[in-house]
C-alpha cells in the first residue's frame, strides 16, 4: 500500500467520493488529499507485526494471470481477520487488496471492511455497535477521477 500512496500522492489524484452514515449520503469530489491519512485504514490492518507471527494461515491460488493470497486468522485478540491480495503474474503489481477486520468487547463491537483497487479507487465499510447505546454503519464508496 505504500507505493499506491506514494503514487496517488505523486500524480495529485483526484477523487469522487459518496460518503454514507445511517442511511444518509453525500458526494464530494476533492483533489487535495493527503493519500498517507486517507488511507490508513489500510496501514492500520498491516499484518507483518512480530506479535502476528505465525498467526495467519496462508492460502495462495494461481489462475489464469493473476495469483490471489489469503491471511486469515481465527485469533480473537487480532483485529484483522482476513486480507486479500490479488497480484498481477506478469508485472508482480498489486492489483486489489481486501481486508476484514472485527473487534468485540464487552463494550462494542466494530466491524469493517475495506477494499482497494488499483487505478480504480477504494470502498470502507463498517458498523458499530456500541451495547446498550447505539448501532451506526458507514461506507465510504470512491473512483479516481481526472481533475
Amino acid at each position: 500500500m505504500e507505493k499506491q500512496v506514494e503514487n496517488l500522492q505523486e500524480r495529485g489524484q483526484w477523487v469522487r467520493k459518496e460518503v454514507t452514515k445511517d442511511g444518509h449520503s453525500h458526494v464530494v469530489e476533492r483533489g487535495d488529499i493527503d493519500w498517507k491519512e486517507e488511507l490508513d485504514a489500510f496501514k492500520e490492518a498491516d499484518i507483518n507485526r512480530p506479535a502476528w507471527r505465525g498467526q495467519f494461515k496462508i492460502d495462495t491460488i494461481s489462475l489464469e494471470r493473476v495469483y490471489v493470497i489469503t491471511y486469515k486468522t481465527d485469533n480473537e485478540e487480532i483485529p484483522v481477520k482476513n486480507v486479500v491480495i490479488t497480484v498481477d503474474k506478469d508485472t508482480r503489481q498489486c492489483l486489489q487488496v481486501t481486508v476484514d477486520k472485527r473487534t468485540e468487547n464487552f463494550l462494542y463491537s466494530s466491524d469493517q471492511s475495506l477494499f482497494f483497487t488499483t487505478g480504480e479507487g477504494y470502498m470502507m465499510k463498517g458498523k458499530l455497535s456500541v451495547n446498550y447505546l447505539f448501532d451506526s454503519e458507514y461506507s465510504i464508496e470512491s473512483e479516481f477521477i481526472e481533475s
